[in-house]
């Protein structure tokens, strides 16, 4: 099998600068409206979206990022079940993407 069969149909764009994924999922099953989650992240629109994540940031530093843990949090959002954090050192020449790993569903 090659790589290419092995890529996912669909990926955003993520940030690895204190960037968040959400799953649209976790938001659907609790009732919590797209525009909360940009109201807490205080962002206008996401960085990037399909129809399964959302993805914001970067974030400005690590005491910004865990402001918007708790407020995610405070939304009901579960910590790594409903959504994750990317902190990672990438130089900017590599761009990074994430997808939803669509067999955990199946």
């Amino acid at each position: 099998m090659t790589l290419e069969a092995n890529r996912p149909a669909s990926s955003i764009a993520v940030t690895a600068f204190h960037g968040i994924v959400v799953r649209k999922d976790a938001l659907r099953a609790k009732c919590i409206p797209v525009a909360d989650v940009l109201h807490a992240l205080e962002a206008t629109a996401p960085l990037d979206e399909d129809g399964e994540l959302l993805s914001f940031g970067p974030s400005f530093g690590e005491e910004a990022l865990h402001e918007f843990i708790r407020r995610l949090e405070a939304l009901g959002l579960d910590y790594f079940t409903d959504y994750c954090t990317i902190s990672a050192d990438i130089p900017e020449w590599c761009a990074l993407r994430a997808s939803s790993n669509s067999e955990l569903d199946a």
